[in-house]
């Protein structure tokens, strides 16, 4: 594999707070695609490993989706705080110390939502349990990476089962594929030193989503959840 497509992840040095709109993670030529719930997940996936809060402005763009209210089912199951306000939604952690819960969720009617499901759950403090997703897109491919950077990642009788553990640096491959990339590079917020491999940090496609990317993780906005006229909080 060419050295040349490489993306270095980076590490977060602080929360991830910040108010930002939902990008594609992948937009292909000249073609701008829309965001889907997909993508709201790896911004708000940010917020839940860093400690910090994101708060996603053109939430009712993608609130109609019927994944909508499955990611915050599962975001709520690892242990964040998610609301809903005058501004968007908002997803903030619960522990100062990053904790996340272990799950028994099941992703049968939202498989898009699997691949970050896989990740929360190797970065959380007990065991999870994900129904419904074995053979869901890229759930083969993240569970590889997981395991090849120390994680214990497997399907058991349907179901995919991660035993949080140490990771370490390595090279998450994406196989060309920015979404899975994406999945890689919330991980690197957290595991120094996660190489993304098989992508240029100047592809084209990747150009809004790492612009967004960026953003939040240097923006360091003072937000406090649940504060916005009109807050509707979906789990307190």
């Amino acid at each position: 594999m060419s050295t040349e497509l490489i993306w270095p992840a980076p590490a977060a040095t602080m929360p991830v707070r910040a108010r930002l709109d939902v990008v594609a993670v992948d937009s292909t030529g000249a073609v701008v695609e829309a965001p889907t719930v997909d993508d709201a997940a790896v911004f708000l996936a940010g917020a839940a490993v860093t400690t910090g809060t994101v708060v996603l402005r053109n939430w009712e763009a993608l609130a109609a989706d019927p994944a909508a209210g499955l990611l915050r089912d599962l975001l709520a199951t690892f242990g964040t705080y998610v609301v809903r306000s005058a501004e968007g939604l908002t997803c903030t952690s619960r522990a100062t110390s990053g904790h996340l819960d272990g799950v028994d969720h099941d992703l049968t009617a939202a498989p898009g939502l699997a691949g970050i499901a896989v990740v929360l759950a190797a970065l959380a403090d007990s065991p999870s349990s994900l129904h419904g997703v074995s053979e869901a897109p890229r759930v083969a491919e993240v569970l590889e990476n997981v395991t090849a950077l120390g994680g214990d990642a497997t399907v058991r009788a349907g179901v995919v089962e991660i035993v949080p553990g140490p990771l370490r640096a390595g090279a998450w491959q994406s196989h060309g594929d920015p979404r899975l990339g994406a999945f890689g590079a919330v991980l690197g917020l957290v595991i120094p030193g996660v190489r993304i491999a098989g992508l240029s940090p100047d592809a084209p496609g990747l150009r809004p989503f790492l612009k967004a990317w960026r953003w939040a993780m240097t923006a360091d906005e003072n937000i406090l959840p649940g504060t916005s006229t009109g807050t509707v909080p979906y789990y307190g």
